[in-house]
């Protein structure tokens, strides 16, 4: 409620019992004290630590798949961090394999990705089908551990590029070192119409698999 000052008291700030007096746009206001709740529930926790991950997924993507996500969500009434965690969430959420970057209908993706055995420790072997995309393109591969609070984990929960892009109309297969033996990776696919993303004027919708490591036996 505004509270009324006299010649006496020309403003009051602070708290007593359940009261709080501040001044708000101007107006001196007297409030009931409330004392924000946290009931800190498994499913708010779980959801915490999800966006948590979000936050840590998107500072490992390089800076310039950033400011294109970034670029192609104006008019979404989104920011490109919120389009991209949104899309990510609901896939872990309903158990699928989270993409990075929303569908993007401009760019041809990847069709698929399909994982085949590797014989190298600590290496993903993948294939894959690049469709529609324009031969001239270039597929940018992504990976990231599936599970980071598994005990042994050497890679932190973040995205890591792969450093070579292939190009759509050499051989669509890439063997990518990682640094665990026997895990399960998120792999993703990009198709960028250059070999360096800083440069890139089309980049297409992620493709997202998953793929074990391989282990010498």
């Amino acid at each position: 409620m505004k509270a009324l000052l006299t010649a006496f008291v020309s403003g009051l700030s602070g708290k007593s019992g359940d009261a709080v007096a501040a001044n708000w746009k101007g107006i001196q206001v007297i409030r009931r004290r409330v004392i924000p709740k946290n009931p800190k529930s498994a499913a708010q926790v779980a959801q915490r630590a999800l966006m948590a991950r979000m936050a840590a997924w998107w500072r490992s993507l390089p800076s310039d798949l950033t400011t294109f996500i970034n670029a192609h969500a104006v008019g979404t009434k989104m920011s490109g961090f919120n389009r991209s965690s949104k899309q990510n969430l609901d896939d872990l959420v309903a158990g699928n394999t989270p993409a990075i970057v929303p569908g993007n209908p401009t760019c041809s993706a990847v069709q698929a990705i399909a994982d085949a055995t590797s014989t190298t420790d600590a290496e993903i072997d993948i294939t894959w089908d690049a469709g529609a995309a324009p031969q001239t393109y270039y597929v940018h591969i992504f990976t990231c551990p599936d599970d980071p609070a598994e005990i042994g984990l050497l890679e932190p929960d973040v995205w890591t590029m792969y450093g070579t892009p292939v190009l759509v109309s050499a051989e669509a297969a890439a063997a990518i070192p990682v640094a665990n033996i026997a895990k399960l990776y998120y792999v993703v696919a990009i198709v960028a119409d250059t070999n360096d993303l800083a440069t890139a004027t089309i980049i297409s919708g992620g493709t997202a698999a998953t793929a074990t490591s391989g282990e010498t036996v």
